[in-house]
């Protein structure tokens, strides 16, 4: 999986299953993840060592893998997404494309 893509996943696994995470791993896995920060300057803004960042980006990323692996959150919203492009693709009228694009926003930024 390429380095960009990874990250997207896993920005998408923090929205969905960041609580989930330990304090420190949710509040570094969103600095890394959804914030792009990088590990030195994670490092620096929480007076912690790179190797620290490191740890807790590696256990977030395991534990979001873990989450993932049994719930398929993402994977069933990526699916359900595909579905409503092709359903706006047939849509007839303005109202039936706004009413299916309210479902993508709700898949986008209600988790």
């Amino acid at each position: 999986m390429e380095q960009i893509e990874k990250k997207i996943r896993y920005s998408k696994l923090m929205s969905i299953y960041g609580s989930l995470l330990s304090y420190s791993q949710r509040e570094i896995g969103s600095d890394y993840f959804i914030y792009d920060l990088s590990i030195s300057e994670i490092a620096e803004s929480r007076n912690v060592s790179r190797s620290a960042v490191e740890d807790a980006i590696s256990k977030a990323s395991k534990k979001l893998d873990e989450f993932e692996d049994k719930m398929h959150v993402l994977k069933r919203n990526e699916n359900i997404m595909k579905i409503t492009s092709k359903l706006k693709q047939k849509a007839l009228n303005c109202s039936e494309i706004d009413e299916i694009s309210a479902i993508e926003e709700e898949l986008d930024y209600g988790i």
